[in-house]
């Protein structure tokens, strides 16, 4: 439901976006656990750097009486003794990354860290899709147009045998 500047209330029909549920859902978790900014968990990786957001997430985010806030992180034993020593430059990076200052101490707690998710290669395609595939892409002159279309084509036969969705 949303009110239009008219004052004209307006309803939607049928299914709401599983999005909008678990974006609530998740500020209302994180929230709990000091986080009012949930960037600094749905963008760690960003904000923290790729290598070491594999090896540290962000726990908690507590406030103190002189207005100090502590980010308590989880780590692997490898990254540690490393978060450690890099602690005011990610407390900075994580500063310039929200304008202002979020952070001012990062403790740094022992844990299991879980693995990301990887995707399965895609398989290859047969030699009678690959000529249906070149077929397609015969007529197409523009070099990167083609080779857009190509990935596309690629990922999408590859796709219609894996889930088992007729193919047209």
């Amino acid at each position: 439901m949303s009110d239009e500047p008219s004052g004209i209330t307006i309803r939607r029909r049928g299914p709401k976006p599983v999005a909008e549920d678990a974006l609530q859902l998740l500020k209302g978790h994180l929230a709990k656990r000091g986080f009012a900014q949930v960037e600094l968990v749905t963008r760690w990786a960003e904000i923290a750097g790729r290598g070491l957001a594999l090896h540290c997430f962000p726990q908690k985010l507590s406030s103190g009486a002189n207005g100090a806030s502590t980010l308590t992180l989880v780590a692997d034993d490898r990254a540690s003794l490393e978060l450690q020593h890099q602690a005011p430059k990610l407390i900075d990076r994580i500063n310039r990354y929200f304008g202002r200052e979020v952070v001012t101490k990062i403790k740094v707690v022992a844990g299991d860290i879980p693995k990301p998710r990887t995707r399965p290669a895609p398989r290859a395609l047969t030699a009678a899709e690959e000529s249906e595939l070149k077929g397609w892409m015969a007529g197409i002159t523009d070099g990167d147009l083609r080779g857009a279309l190509e990935r596309l084509g690629r990922s999408a036969l590859a796709e219609s045998r894996k889930t088992g969705l007729p193919r047209r």
